[in-house]
């Protein structure tokens, strides 16, 4: 009978060594002493039984590694672990530019212009993009004349979905949304009585659960397996529960992000009513807005998320209530300190600078819609938040490449195109946040792998400082 022995070994997980464990194993019975192990009988069986255990190896490897935050790999798995920490990984955020427009020939009283209304963007990158107003908004004309002023612009197409609520389909009441690049601080959801009775109720995103009671009118927001985000209901303890045949209403923009960033020119496309000859002047290019947030982002921001717990006394708690923001608003880089380590002092504030995606300053009012709207209300009682711009150095680089024309298709204006955009991906990527440090070697490698024609390259630095004098 064969027993067990000294010269099994389970460390290994290899398939080469498990088939060599294999195999020294059984040569160390009595039952197997005189086998031939490379005949091609048990070779077959010995291959086979060293692959079943590497699958298993590797599975029982992959399931430990998703158990865990830090070190799931797949995007569900992180996902659903920052969901247990009450963290929603953020979306897609389109960037906003701001604009005033002036009507002529105007012959009524006064002017609307709708919600959704559509403008195009000049060409940025080739492309031209599409925008939309956030809201309605009305002005009194003076003559023929009617002006808006700072009016919002949204890059993205506005959808609307409507479903009717079934407790035998969807016992659950939740409701995927079927667009990948949605920004969620778009999302507007109402909800119908029914087909036949058009009142509704106007639902809003449920984030402080302590105030919620069985009547409260909310939603709340989560992502799926998929990647997609859903919206689900109340159970009629939290939040208003649904009924048969109540038609939910979700609406919210699809946008493409940051790509649209700097577009500072639009045109109005929509045919309004009572609207003649419009001049759309820029007052703020489009700017803030941001890619869906990456796997290593939501397992940096969840804990620090739970950890504050909806209340700003330490500086993670401020830069993650900001970073977490619903305002629309996407920041490269976000840095706080307290009052007392200024020079000199300054007690009972806390300060904070921020780097908006695609823009180096923040408007007036975007500064304080932050304040208002996001540190006001979680901050300690007696602390005073002042937002300041950030201070900018700025980094010239000079870049010589040689490389070897025979080695490569590409032409010289295609290597330097090249070159140009690897400096531009290192900036966006190393140094567009606070306490960030410029590292010459770290570039130069990133320029000599652009391919393998290149033969060696030279950068020269610069530092600026601009000021208007």
């Amino acid at each position: 009978m064969a027993s067990a022995n000294s010269y099994i070994q389970i460390a290994e997980l290899d398939f080469d060594t498990i088939k060599s464990n294999f195999i020294t194993f059984l040569q160390s019975q009595s039952q197997f002493q005189d086998y031939n192990f490379e005949g091609s009988g048990l070779q077959v069986l010995i291959d086979l039984l060293a692959y079943n255990t590497q699958y298993n190896a590797f599975y029982l490897n992959m399931v430990a590694n998703e158990m865990f935050l830090d070190t799931a790999l797949q995007r569900s798995s992180v996902v659903s672990h920052a969901k247990a920490l009450g963290y929603v990984p953020k979306s897609t955020i389109a960037p906003t530019a701001t604009v005033n427009m002036t009507v002529t020939g105007v012959s009524v009283p006064s002017l609307t212009l709708p919600k959704n209304t559509n403008f195009l963007s000049e060409s940025v990158d080739g492309v031209n993009y599409n925008f939309i107003t956030t809201t309605s908004t009305t002005v009194n004309a003076t003559g023929n004349t009617a002006t808006f002023t700072n009016l919002n612009l949204k890059q993205g197409l506005p959808v609307t979905y409507t479903y009717v609520v079934s407790s035998v389909s969807n016992p659950t009441y939740t409701f995927q949304l079927p667009d990948a690049d949605i920004d969620t601080t778009s999302i507007a959801v109402t909800v119908q009585a029914s087909s036949s009775n058009s009142s509704y109720s106007v639902y809003t995103l449920g984030t402080d659960y302590l105030t919620l009671d069985n009547t409260s009118q909310v939603y709340f927001l989560q992502e799926a397996l998929n990647g997609n985000y859903e919206i689900y209901f109340g159970n009629g303890v939290l939040g208003n529960q649904l009924t048969d045949g109540n038609l939910v209403k979700i609406s919210y923009v699809i946008t493409q992000g940051s790509a649209a960033a700097g577009a500072n020119n639009f045109v109005l496309v929509d045919s309004v009513p009572n609207f003649g000859p419009t001049l759309v002047t820029g007052v703020t290019p489009a700017n803030s807005g941001s890619a869906k947030e990456t796997m290593d982002s939501i397992k940096f921001q969840a804990p620090k998320a739970y950890a504050a717990q909806g209340r700003a006394v330490t500086k993670d708690d401020y830069i993650t209530a900001i970073q977490q923001n619903t305002l629309g608003y996407a920041f490269d880089g976000v840095n706080v300190w307290g009052g007392q380590e200024n020079d000199p002092p300054v007690y009972g504030q806390v300060f904070v600078s921020l780097k908006p995606s695609g823009a180096y300053t923040l408007s007036s009012s975007q500064k304080q819609n932050i304040i208002d709207q996001i540190l006001t209300p979680i901050s300690v009682l007696t602390v005073e938040p002042t937002i300041v711009d950030p201070d900018y150095t700025y980094i010239k680089i000079n870049a010589n490449v040689l490389y070897d024309s025979k080695k490569t298709n590409y032409t010289a204006n295609q290597i330097q195109s090249l070159v140009t955009t690897t400096i531009n991906n290192f900036s966006t990527s190393t140094l567009n946040t606070f306490n960030s440090t410029f590292s010459t070697p770290t570039l130069t490698g990133l320029i000599q792998n652009i391919d393998s024609s290149i033969i060696t390259n030279e950068i020269s630095i610069q530092v600026q400082k601009k000021f208007n004098p």
